[in-house]
């Protein structure tokens, strides 16, 4: 990738779940919800677990766009095709679960937001994305 960005797949930690997604969606977005939300403390990899999940399910349910390496990709990897690859997906009950784990990652029990708070320029952009995204999940 060479850039880091506060956008949700301007880290490249953010694909490392895409196999997780692509075999079993569903599953993979609870899983990463609930892991947050039963947490004390979130460590680095499970709020990105959050955020991209979050993403996805936002692209499904909202067709929000989101800058991304895979975006020549025509199938799941490309989460700006997600939404139109998986109609039928039933996913709108995980909607309060995205919200709380969200909310959980701009919390202070959040090893990406503690990280991103010592970025003084960028970290309320980085914030304000992932608040934008719980308002867009949380209609």
């Amino acid at each position: 990738m060479g850039a880091w960005d506060y956008g949700i797949f301007d880290d490249d930690t953010a694909y490392d779940f895409f196999d997780e997604i692509t075999e079993n969606a569903q599953t993979f977005f609870k899983s990463s919800f609930e892991k947050a939300i039963n947490s004390e403390y979130v460590d680095y990899d499970d709020c990105h677990a959050v955020t991209v999940s979050g993403a996805f399910i936002d692209n499904l349910l909202n067709g929000t766009k989101y800058r991304n390496d895979n975006e020549d990709n025509e199938d799941e990897t490309n989460v700006n095709l997600f939404g139109s690859l998986n109609r039928d997906l039933k996913i709108d009950n995980l909607r309060p679960l995205a919200v709380s784990a969200l909310e959980k990652i701009i919390s202070d029990n959040s090893e990406l937001n503690e990280l991103w708070s010592e970025n003084e320029e960028l970290y309320p952009k980085w914030k304000q994305n992932i608040q934008d995204l719980i308002n867009r999940l949380n209609y």
